[in-house]
């Protein structure tokens, strides 16, 4: 349709049953904010078998904003798309596979994430390498991020560089690692710095490798492994560290290929912490920590974040939908969280409705990120209990005591950090659902 057509020509070819002007004229609708006659417009686009109109259709199916949410219809657009067009396969995929969702079937959707990498998108094929990651699947990983890599994706390529420098999934290669670090997609990585510093310390020497082949997928291998993809991350014994409140710590639970992706994800995202004033509504700076946060929004979530999410269920033993969305935190030298409990105060300003919006804070889950800082321990001031967790490594502990009112020995602090930057991801988890985690 041209571009210069006006809003009446439109409106009279949609009327006259024009599938494109019926979508061109949906979205002018919906930009003038007459989100009725939009969605109108677009499902008659739909109905004519119109892609566009049926992808943008399923997507607000999902989402619920501007019309019903009806996740059974999304699928019943997006399923005869699927066999050739990545975009369904990837909503495909989220609808089974994220537990906000509520399909409930992981493994139905990671085949759709298959079946999104098998036709080349780059980030399927990262977050299957990740996934691979996750469980200890060595041998799957180079390929996908190769494959990632080479369509342009810059998170696969720093993470392959990662493989050749450490030798994961296969033989070190500290030469074909610098070489993939000092390219423009690997430099794009807030942690892409550090990797060209750690590849300059003297390494034994490797053959050199000249332009390396395209590594082949072995896709019945990848298929055989998404059950396991689709199951808990199994993390290693807890070491108790207090009972009451119950204090435990898990080591090295997640790898670090998959932690840096986390950091290099919330890099660019991060703000200086604040909170809302209870009783003002203002916002304003946090005064009880001077660190920068992001919470993750559904909009950044994928399967890697999904994995991570069922780990912490998992270690809580409390559902998934129960936890607050997840927070990725950074400190740099000087920056700390003063000590602090996590539960709410029940006879505070604005917790009444803080309890009606799922119950207590009931449990805290924190995995950190990277060890490479001095300072900036997990501290029981009350308990005289001191954590420098490492990297991988979960911190569990819970908030309330055996009367399910908040336990004051769960007061805590993040120490200052002395030299670098620490990174943690933190995730609250209620006591009962969090309906914020419902809305996608």
């Amino acid at each position: 349709m041209a571009q210069s057509i006006s809003y009446e020509e439109a409106a009279a070819l949609a009327k006259s049953g024009d599938a494109d002007a019926q979508y061109a004229l949906s979205s002018v609708l919906h930009q003038r904010g007459r989100f009725d006659e939009s969605v109108h417009w677009l499902r008659l686009a739909a109905a004519q078998k119109l892609i566009a109109a049926q992808m943008t259709l399923a997507v607000m199916l999902i989402d619920g904003r501007r019309c019903p949410r009806d996740r059974h219809q999304a699928i019943a657009l997006l399923q005869p798309l699927a066999a050739t067009h990545i975009q369904a396969n990837l909503l495909l995929g989220e609808l089974h596979g994220f537990a906000a969702l509520q399909m409930d079937d992981r493994d139905t959707g990671l085949r759709y994430l298959l079946a999104a990498a098998r036709m080349g998108d780059a980030g399927a094929l990262r977050q299957l390498a990740l996934l691979s990651a996750c469980h200890r699947r060595w041998d799957l990983i180079r390929p996908l991020l190769d494959a990632s890599a080479r369509r342009g994706d810059a998170a696969a390529a720093y993470a392959l560089a990662w493989c050749y420098a450490e030798g994961i999934g296969g033989a070190p290669d500290p030469s074909h690692a610098a070489a993939i670090s000092r390219s423009e997609a690997a430099r794009t990585q807030y942690l892409g710095r550090r990797l060209e510093e750690h590849l300059r310390k003297p390494k034994p020497a490797s053959p050199v490798t000249g332009q390396r082949s395209v590594m082949n997928i072995n896709w019945l291998l990848l298929e055989e492994a998404l059950p396991q993809f689709a199951s808990y991350i199994r993390p290693p014994t807890a070491e108790t560290l207090h009972d009451s409140p119950l204090i435990r710590r898990l080591p090295g639970v997640i790898h670090p290929l998959v932690l840096d992706a986390v950091i290099n994800l919330a890099a660019p995202l991060v703000q200086p912490s604040q909170i809302v004033d209870a009783r003002t509504g203002e916002v304003r700076a946090d005064p009880m920590r001077n660190s920068w946060h992001v919470t993750l929004s559904p909009r950044q979530h994928d399967h890697v974040l999904e994995a991570l999410e069922r780990c912490i269920s998992g270690v809580s033993g409390i559902p998934q939908l129960n936890g607050e969305f997840l927070q990725i935190l950074r400190y740099r030298v000087g920056e700390e969280f003063r000590p602090h409990v996590d539960y709410f105060n029940e006879s505070g300003a604005g917790a009444q409705q803080s309890l009606a919006d799922g119950g207590q804070r009931a449990q805290t889950v924190l995995m950190y990120l990277n060890d490479d800082y001095g300072g900036g321990g997990t501290s029981f001031p009350a308990l005289r209990l001191g954590v420098k967790g490492r990297r991988g490594d979960l911190l569990h502990f819970h908030n309330l005591g055996a009367d399910g009112r908040g336990h004051k020995d769960s007061l805590h602090a993040g120490m200052p950090v002395t030299a670098a930057e620490k990174w943690l991801l933190s995730q609250w988890i209620r006591s009962e659902v969090h309906p914020a985690r419902r809305t996608w």
